[in-house]
């Protein structure tokens, strides 16, 4: 019977210590699928996120440099982004991109897929790139690159 309380206690405890914190992600280092690369594309890398968001990264030369741009596909009111380390300092988030909502009376509503701008990739610089549905607590990110 003790051994059954404690069991009870301990599993009670376990539920009510889960955090609630910021949005989880999801990374993934699979390679792009062929209908989904770019002309130029030196690498290219796909995560998803509950089958939903899709973000691919794309790496390409660009006047002598490494260029990276993430492209996404996600529902109204959802984002793509990027996220940069310089120097392994901390991550910052670039280049934004959202979704608009609106509906059918919004013009750009109806376009799911969003491309970020074209981030330096050099020496001392990690990218990725991330994709979420509004609301949505699990974003979808590549790794680092």
């Amino acid at each position: 019977m003790r051994m059954k309380i404690v069991s009870v206690l301990l599993s009670a405890a376990a539920v009510v210590a889960v955090p609630v914190g910021p949005a989880t992600s999801v990374a993934a280092d699979k390679p792009c699928p062929a209908s989904e690369r770019w002309e130029g594309d030196r690498r290219c890398f796909s995560s998803t996120a509950r089958n939903v968001a899709l973000v691919n990264l794309h790496i390409q030369k660009k006047q002598g440099r490494d260029r990276a741009r993430a492209e996404g596909w996600v529902e109204e009111g959802g984002a793509v982004w990027m996220e940069v380390r310089k120097d392994g300092g901390p991550a910052k988030r670039v280049h934004l991109r959202r979704v608009a909502k609106g509906g059918t009376a919004n013009q750009h509503a109806a376009s799911r897929q969003k491309s970020t701008g074209w981030q330096y990739d050099g020496p001392g610089y990690l990218v990725r790139g991330c994709a979420a549905n509004a609301g949505d607590r699990l974003k979808a990110c590549t790794g680092w690159h």
